[in-house]
């Protein structure tokens, strides 16, 4: 596995899929069939939105996305401090012949950038 399908594969999974479930959810969840105190509240928050500011709201869900996302491969990096310079990482796949990481977060805040 290359970086570049590392930070896809990333992508796609933690910021477009988290980003579509979480939407679903905010849309389409009846109050009334929600059972979880922290879903009730957040339904209740999201449903007295008008619809402007609830696409705004999943802007913002999505930067969260990006934001955590770029810290992590930040730190699979070696870029991000992590409290003990002897905790580096070295990111590898059964089929890689070496490290896919080092320059994660770069891949990664590019193609944000770009699209």
């Amino acid at each position: 596995m290359k970086p570049i399908d590392f930070v896809n594969l990333i992508r796609e999974l933690v910021i477009e899929e988290n980003t579509a479930t979480y939407r679903d959810l905010f849309t389409n969840t009846d109050p009334c069939k929600a059972s979880d105190e922290y879903w009730i509240e957040a339904l209740a928050l999201f449903n007295k939105l008008d619809k402007e500011d609830k696409a705004t709201f999943f802007k913002v869900l999505r930067q969260i996305g990006v934001d955590t996302t770029s810290t992590i491969l930040g730190v699979l990096d070696g870029v991000s401090y992590t409290g003990d310079p002897d905790n580096q990482f070295l990111l590898t796949t059964l089929k890689s012949s070496g490290p896919i990481n080092g320059e994660l977060q770069d891949v990664f805040l590019e193609q944000e950038e770009n699209s």
